[in-house]
């Protein structure tokens, strides 16, 4: 009776090892696969790149900047298609944020871009041959008056009110 007994607590520890080393192993390999996914992923930070506006075409809807007076980023012809990228205003005295269209840009005016880092890397390495950067986001730095902005206000009121009709 004692060699069974002795046999089963024997066969009951060795299973439980078992079970344990199996269940090592599976941690061990979903901590591998987790991090071997994890070193796939890109880092694609958002950068902010000060510009100004030297050229804008209306009928493409791009703007051409070169980098603003401290910036040595874009260089000075960097083409920047506008026809899908939101664009705001932040009128500086308020704080008040107002959505623009490519129509209220000016040339002169100085400009935020949001890039994506990645997008970025392409455009220094030339990776796109018509030196043409895509933005995430644009806001227009340069300050406008108060009739501007409420001008803009009203047009954007005036285009939702007909859009609802």
């Amino acid at each position: 009776m004692d060699k069974f007994r002795s046999k089963k607590q024997e066969d009951k520890t060795l299973l439980d090892r078992n079970v344990r080393g199996i269940g090592i192993a599976l941690c061990l390999l979903a901590l591998l696969l987790s991090l071997s996914g994890c070193g796939s992923l890109k880092d694609d930070t958002l950068l902010i790149a000060n510009a100004v506006i030297t050229e804008i075409d209306t009928e493409k809807q791009t703007i051409t900047v070169k980098d603003d007076v401290d910036e040595s980023t874009l260089g000075e012809g960097c083409l920047t298609e506008c026809s899908s990228i939101p664009m705001v205003y932040c009128d500086f005295a308020t704080q008040k944020v107002t959505k623009i269209s490519f129509e209220d840009l000016q040339v002169n005016d100085k400009v935020i871009m949001c890039i994506r880092s990645s997008e970025m890397e392409n455009f220094r390495s030339g990776g796109n041959e018509e030196n043409t950067l895509k933005v995430e986001q644009l806001q227009l730095y340069t300050q406008r008056p108060a009739e501007w902005v409420s001008a803009v206000q009203r047009c954007i009121e005036a285009l939702r009110s007909s859009r609802r009709a």
